[in-house]
């Protein structure tokens, strides 16, 4: 039903206005009973275990330079580069800049880039966990992460001598 408005340039008809239609609701799907969802909450041994099956980031890694760009340690630990900036900020780190203000890692930052990451990534500490970890036991990480991918190293070294042997 239309309305007459009188308006300056004689009647004019206003069209009905549109009211808009309510969205329709997505019913869930059922799931069959053989093929159940995961549960949403994992125990936290199991997540903690899974977590620590990945490999170490330095695997491989030789270190030969003097000094690595932020963007060459993003890449070798596979994070964006505000991952390193932000680290290297919260865990207060000593980088050297260039004159145009780019970052400068040598391998000892990035060996502790490591540990952080190993911390807070793989572990699943939070930032001031991790900070508190690296705190009250710095060189204990630092060997605790070292020995591990020595340990790794020599696995691998045995399985190959284990192959070869066969």
């Amino acid at each position: 039903m239309s309305v007459k408005v009188l308006t300056l340039f004689g009647e004019e008809l206003l069209p009905e206005p549109v009211k808009p239609q309510p969205r329709k609701r997505v019913a869930k799907k059922a799931v069959a009973p053989d093929k159940e969802e995961p549960a949403i909450e994992k125990p936290v041994a199991e997540k903690k275990t899974r977590e620590l099956k990945k490999t170490d980031a330095l695997n491989g890694w030789a270190g030969d330079k003097q000094y690595y760009t932020i963007g060459e340690v993003a890449t070798l630990f596979k994070v964006n580069t505000s991952n390193i900036r932000f680290w290297t900020k919260e865990f207060e780190m000593k980088v050297r800049t260039t004159r145009k203000g780019d970052r400068l890692y040598t391998p000892e930052n990035v060996r502790e880039i490591n540990t952080i990451y190993q911390l807070v990534k793989e572990m699943g500490f939070t930032i001031n966990g991790a900070k508190a970890k690296m705190k009250s036991s710095k060189k204990a990480a630092f060997q605790t992460v070292d020995l591990r991918k020595s340990l790794l190293q020599l696995r691998n070294k045995l399985l190959q001598i284990r192959n070869n042997l066969t």
